[in-house]
C-alpha cells in the first residue's frame, strides 16, 4: 500500500517541479478576471437565503431602521426558501415590527395629534417564485410575487387583500462590475423595492423601473446603487401610518400623486461568516422628500461554503485511495 501511494505521488511531484510558473500565474489571473458573482436580488429582505443550488434553507434578519417621517423602529424578518434547481426557486417571508411609531388617531390620548408606539405589529406575508436564466453575457431573473393579507393595513403594513407583482431583473457583468435593470408591474407598492421598508402600502395598478450598478469588493462584499421610479396609473387606495414630514397622513382613499415615487437606493452587503451577513442601505425618496437608513444582521441555516483548495499531495492521495479496490 505504501509503495502504491509513493508510485502515485512521484509523477505529481515531478510535474509540480517542472511546470512553468507562468502557467500558475495565468490561471490565477483568469480566475480573478472572470468572477462568478452570486445573485444580488433573489430575497433582498433576507440576503443569502436563496443562494443554494438545491434544497431547503431558512434564515432571519434583524434590522434597525430610521425613517425621517416616523423615526427609529426595528424589524424582524424570518424567511424560508426552497431551490428546486439552479434555475428555479421559491421563498416566503414576513416582517414583524417589535417597536414602531404610528400616527395617533385617538383624540382622547394626550399625544393627539402626534405619533404613538405600536408593539408587535406584523406585515403582509410575501411569496416569491423565481426563474433564473444565465446566457453568460446577460443574467435574467423573472419573479412572480404575491402577498397574503396578514399585515395591519391601518398602520400601513398591509394591503388588506392579496396582491401580485411581476418583474424581470437583468444583470450584465464586466469583471467585478455589473449593470442592473429591473422592469415590472403589479397592483401594490408593497412588492416593489422590498429591500427598503416603507411607512405605507398602496393597492392599485402601477409600473416600476430600476437601473443602476453593482460592485464586488474584496472579502465577498458588494455595493449596489440604483435609481428607481414607481409610476401608478388608475385609482389607488393608500394605507399609511404617517404622512410626509410636517404633513398629516392622507386618508385611506387617495390620489395617485401620493404613490408616485422616485429616488436613489444604495446598499452594502458584507459577509461575516458563511452563515452571517451584515448589510445596510440608504434610500432617498426625491418625490416624497424622505430619507430611510437601515442596518441589518442576517443569519441563515445553510450558508455557501467557500471552495477549499487541495494541495497536490492531498489530491494524489485521494485519487489513489479512490482507485484502490
Amino acid at each position: 500500500m505504501a509503495l502504491y501511494r509513493l508510485a502515485c505521488l512521484l509523477p505529481v511531484l515531478l510535474a509540480s517541479l517542472c511546470a512553468p510558473a507562468q502557467d500558475a500565474e495565468k490561471a490565477a489571473s483568469t480566475q480573478q478576471q472572470n468572477p462568478t458573482p452570486t445573485q444580488l436580488e433573489q430575497v433582498p429582505r433576507v440576503p443569502g437565503i436563496g443562494s443554494l443550488l438545491r434544497g431547503f434553507n431558512a434564515g432571519v434578519t434583524f434590522s434597525g431602521v430610521h425613517d425621517s417621517s416616523i423615526g427609529w423602529y426595528n424589524v424582524l424578518t424570518p424567511a424560508v426558501s426552497y431551490s428546486i434547481s439552479k434555475h428555479y426557486s421559491a421563498d416566503a417571508s414576513v416582517s414583524i415590527y417589535p417597536y414602531r411609531l404610528v400616527e395617533n388617531e385617538n383624540p382622547k390620548l394626550q399625544s393627539y395629534p402626534g405619533l404613538v408606539a405600536e408593539k408587535g405589529d406584523m406585515g403582509d406575508t410575501f411569496l416569491g417564485l423565481h426563474a433564473l436564466f444565465d446566457a453568460h453575457a446577460i443574467r435574467s431573473t423573472s419573479t412572480v410575487s404575491f402577498t397574503l393579507p396578514s399585515g395591519n393595513s391601518a398602520n400601513g403594513l398591509g394591503a388588506g387583500k392579496a396582491t401580485f407583482d411581476f418583474s424581470d431583473h437583468l444583470e450584465r457583468w464586466f469583471k467585478q462590475t455589473g449593470f442592473l435593470l429591473d422592469l415590472g408591474g403589479g397592483d401594490s407598492s408593497g412588492l416593489f423595492n422590498s429591500m427598503v421598508t416603507k411607512e405605507y402600502t398602496s393597492v392599485g395598478p402601477l409600473a416600476h423601473f430600476q437601473a443602476g450598478m453593482a460592485f464586488w469588493i474584496p472579502g465577498r462584499a458588494s455595493v449596489q446603487s440604483i435609481a428607481y421610479e414607481q409610476l401608478p396609473f388608475g385609482s389607488q387606495t393608500v394605507y399609511t401610518s404617517a404622512g410626509s414630514p410636517g404633513q398629516p397622513a392622507p386618508p385611506s382613499a387617495s390620489t395617485s400623486s401620493f404613490i408616485e415615487d422616485n429616488g436613489l437606493t444604495t446598499a452594502l452587503r458584507l459577509p461575516l461568516t458563511d452563515r452571517m451577513m451584515l448589510s445596510g442601505y440608504y434610500n432617498r425618496s426625491l418625490r416624497r422628500h424622505l430619507d430611510t437608513v437601515g442596518l441589518s444582521l442576517t443569519y441563515v441555516l445553510r450558508g455557501v461554503e467557500r471552495p477549499k483548495r487541495l494541495s497536490l499531495i492531498d489530491r494524489a492521495l485521494r485519487e489513489a485511495e479512490s482507485g484502490n479496490p
